[in-house]
């Protein structure tokens, strides 16, 4: 049985997507890893180090999750993050790069508190994310102690009271 060139071609791009796919889903940070070093960067492109006494990570992967992380941080004081000993990390990479240079990073540098800004998507790429809500990394001594998915900004703020 011989087999056209289309035919091998999409044969392989399909078996490309299912390794891709499995090499991906294994990559997810789970309950129990050691938290990965992430380079982070703050709106005003200030290094932004995970402290070792952090013991929450607000992950933020699309735009849905940032506007709930907002409102949830709106009501709170501005030492909120800092006071829980946690930190805020907002996936902006699928922003187009103008809205972010222009729109998101102008408005971002006027918050009271520290966002760690990330513009390469593969940076964050093995943080769990769950499409609507915000990634909420429970860490002690340096390893993921609890994931859990925040889709209200009173959820949020939970974490934080």
């Amino acid at each position: 049985m011989t087999f056209s060139p289309t035919t091998r071609f999409r044969t392989f791009v399909a078996a490309a997507l299912v390794v891709a796919a499995s090499l991906a889903s294994a990559a997810t940070l789970q309950s129990g890893d050691a938290l990965p070093p992430l380079p982070l960067k703050d709106q005003h492109a200030k290094s932004l180090p995970v402290p070792a006494d952090t013991r929450l990570i607000f992950f933020a992967a699309e735009m849905t999750s940032s506007k709930l992380m907002s409102k949830a941080l709106e009501g709170l004081a501005p030492t909120a993050l800092r006071d829980g000993k946690a930190i805020y990390i907002a996936d902006i990479s699928s922003m187009p790069g103008p809205i972010s240079s222009f729109i998101a990073m102008p408005k971002m540098q006027k918050l009271p508190y520290a966002v760690a800004v990330v513009k390469d998507g593969a940076e964050t790429s093995a943080l769990p994310r769950k499409p609507g809500a915000v990634t909420v990394l429970k860490t002690q001594g340096g390893k993921i102690s609890a994931i859990d998915y925040a889709s209200t900004a009173e959820q949020v703020a939970a974490y934080l009271k």
